[in-house]
């Protein structure tokens, strides 16, 4: 089956509101008052939390992306679209940690998914020496492929080394490896695992608000809209 397919059903259970099918809206929990919701009326009248919609809603974007479209017809272009909106879920994340004080190492240590989305995403957005590569083959990095053929490998590990950040001597490497190179395979991460560990990172980031106190003082005094219809 289809990988990506495969992902939709794991979206869908932090995504979609279908409790009788195990599907819940993660982020919507940010609305509840044990996380970011205030009773619904007070001398302020309805009152609605904007950080719940606004990161449920990126989850369904990248839950249309891959339900709606024909994802075993181009590998390179459904990879790019499926971690650019993954991408701009992470940097949203990244927006809530700086205010509260998650540090990089945190991250780093605990959900390194998010890290691994951020590279993959610098290695479309910043494509230096792969710019200059001819017609390179997508591959999922756990199906089946010659090892010993004489193809540029472009991993995670790759990935990593050259870009992680900008850094002259890196880029002529960079270069000096792919440059007019014809035989090239890209070894990207399965949407199922991906998908997997971006799931469980929401439920974790949302639990983390839940017991904090001072992360629930924080964020509501920026993400709660008053007098709501």
């Amino acid at each position: 089956m289809d990988k990506y397919k495969l992902a939709v059903k794991e979206l869908k259970k932090i995504t979609i509101h279908d409790p009788e099918n195990g599907c819940n809206q993660v982020y919507c929990k940010l609305h509840d008052s044990d996380h970011l919701g205030i009773d619904s009326q007070d001398e302020n009248g309805n009152q609605h939390n904007c950080l719940a919609c606004q990161l449920n809603d990126g989850n369904e974007r990248i839950l249309r992306f891959i339900d709606e479209t024909d994802t075993s017809r181009d590998e390179e272009y459904c990879f790019t679209i499926f971690v650019l909106l993954l991408y701009l879920q992470v940097e949203k994340l990244h927006t809530i940690f700086k205010i509260l004080g998650i540090t990089q190492d945190y991250v780093e240590n605990n959900w390194k998914v998010l890290i691994e989305i951020r590279k993959w995403a610098n290695f479309i957005k910043h494509p230096k020496g792969f710019l200059f590569t001819h017609h390179p083959i997508f591959i999922f990095e756990n199906d089946d492929y010659n090892k010993n053929c004489d193809f540029k490998i472009i991993d995670y590990k790759f990935v990593t080394s050259f870009y992680n950040r900008e850094d002259e001597s890196k880029l002529r490497e960079n270069l000096k490896q792919l440059c007019n190179q014809t035989k090239i395979i890209v070894l990207i991460p399965d949407p199922l695992r991906l998908t997997k560990e971006y799931a469980k990172v929401c439920e974790e980031f949302c639990n983390k608000i839940k017991d904090n106190p001072h992360f629930k003082e924080v964020l509501r005094t920026r993400s709660t809209c008053y007098d709501y219809e």
